[in-house]
């Protein structure tokens, strides 16, 4: 690939399939695309648009950047809406390369490098199925939220700390096409929790490799984003993503995920409180308490349902006060 653009993939199967999933992208996809072309390569591409029957300009411009680059770039323009679990995935489906590259519309790739450097370490090594890197946070006004995310060591990574935590950003991954065949019947129901299944799934195939440079930013976008939702929803979004993830681990993980899952329900247990949701923290407090095994979290869970539960009464007490 040289430095006017990607190299076509008719006539040769692509190395890399970049798949760029859209709904009502038309403020961002031009830049995300821009991204993808400028990316310097000895190997062909293909980038897929899988758009969600978007409501504005998105397919035009997709269209657009297409008959400008029909040997690279092909749309999939949807009929209906069929969400965006959905949509990844079939998206995904049409890819023909070696390996995915994900990035949504609204985020995009600031190295030039970065197929090159991820391509090179799929393919030196059989026993890594995940390569990605550190990306920015960045708003749409274009501050700089983080310089550097995840906040993990670069290296390699396995099973047990992708359970602990997604550390994998999306526009960061490229990982081997048909991990994503793989996924159970229950991802479709999981959104937002897009990616974090298919990083397990990695994992329990091989190493996830987190390269020492940062090639991209994550765009935090209020309607989007779940980093920018606040804290609660992350810990109902992470604790729906643990009541399923069991039923694809083997024996011996299951116990790190229900613990896991334990401290979600305590963090939430803790918020709601603080927002004075006694009866929702206490429910969240037991759900705490029951996840783990019997003694894991002990200390915590303990206090976290003895707080909630006591707080839920003062909080019966004042009404029934009030009332009298």
């Amino acid at each position: 690939m040289s430095s006017e653009g990607p190299q076509s993939a008719i006539g040769n199967a692509p190395v890399v399939s970049v798949a760029i999933t859209a709904y009502n992208s038309e403020k961002w996809l031009s830049r995300a695309l821009d991204s993808v072309l400028r990316q310097r390569a000895s190997f062909p591409i293909e980038i897929v648009v899988g758009d969600d029957c978007s409501t504005d300009s998105t397919v035009a411009v997709a269209r657009s950047y297409s008959e400008r680059n029909p040997d690279v770039i092909r749309v999939i323009a949807r009929a209906k809406n069929v969400g965006i679990q959905r949509n990844y995935y079939e998206t995904f489906e049409q890819c023909q390369g070696k390996y995915i590259a994900w990035l949504d519309a609204d985020d995009y790739w600031t190295d030039p490098e970065k197929l090159t450097l991820q391509v090179e370490v799929l393919d030196s090594d059989p026993s890594v199925s995940v390569c990605g890197h550190f990306v920015r946070w960045v708003t749409k006004e274009g501050e700089v939220q983080r310089e550097r995310y995840p906040e993990v060591a670069a290296g390699r990574h396995g099973i047990g700390e992708i359970l602990r935590r997604n550390i994998l950003p999306s526009p960061a991954v490229m990982f081997r096409n048909g991990l994503h065949r793989e996924l159970p019947a229950w991802y479709f129901d999981l959104a937002p929790t897009t990616d974090w299944p298919i990083w397990v799934l990695g994992a329990l195939n091989g190493d996830i490799v987190l390269l020492d440079r940062v090639m991209a930013d994550y765009m935090l976008t209020p309607g989007s984003s779940l980093m920018a939702k606040g804290d609660l929803v992350w810990y109902q979004t992470d604790a729906r993503f643990y009541e399923h993830v069991e039923s694809i681990l083997p024996a011996k993980w299951r116990r790190l995920a229900r613990a896991e899952k334990g401290r979600r329900y305590e963090s939430m247990a803790y918020v709601l409180g603080k927002q004075r949701d006694f009866a929702g923290s206490r429910k969240a407090a037991v759900k705490a308490f029951l996840a783990p095994a019997p003694m894991d979290n002990i200390g915590s869970k303990t206090k976290t349902l003895f707080v909630a539960a006591v707080g839920e009464a003062m909080s019966k007490l004042r009404r029934g006060q009030t009332a009298g």
